[in-house]
């Protein structure tokens, strides 16, 4: 009976080390998209540290960008924001900086918020861009679903690379 556990321990252990050999654990940070009318959680890992928040504006009807970058803390500071027309609801702060670069207008700021919380919006566009993927909302929301927006990390099982030295 000893010497069959003894055989399992060695068969697991074995499995194991194998297993690790080629994988590792590591911690992502996610976005974590929360749809508080359907109570269902969408979890996107974000390998750059950034994303984009980018819709139609509803006057305007012109493309407005959001970029924001996670910190270590989990907290979500906006960077700039990228319009092209001014109008009525566009963003203007007297805390950083305003430009116009080659007819696109830019706000640089930075504010740090826990979460961001926003309807799903009924004109197209309304999205979020994360490592060069683009996610609309209406992909995992309805119309004018109240999302909340907040960083996290999470364990995944990675890899490892084969890159050899020289």
């Amino acid at each position: 009976m000893k010497a069959e556990k003894g055989l399992y321990l060695l068969i697991i252990t074995i499995l194991m080390a194998v297993f690790f050999a080629h994988f590792r654990l590591e911690q992502e940070k996610v976005l974590v998209i929360y749809n508080e009318y359907k109570n269902s959680r969408t979890v996107i890992p974000v390998k750059t540290g950034e994303f984009t928040l980018t819709f139609l504006h509803s006057i305007e009807k012109t493309p407005v960008y959001e970029r924001y970058s996670i910190s270590g803390d989990n907290t979500l500071t906006i960077k700039e924001v990228r319009f092209y027309s001014l109008g009525t609801g566009l963003p203007f702060s007297p805390e950083g900086s305003f430009k116009n670069e080659n007819g696109e207008f830019v706000v640089k700021q930075s504010k740090t918020l826990d979460k961001i919380s926003l309807w799903v919006s009924p004109l197209p566009g309304h999205a979020v861009i994360v490592d060069g993927r683009r996610i609309d909302f209406t992909e995992i929301a309805e119309k004018e679903d109240l999302l909340i927006i907040s960083a996290g990390h999470r364990w995944a099982l990675k890899k490892k690379s084969s890159e050899k030295g020289v």
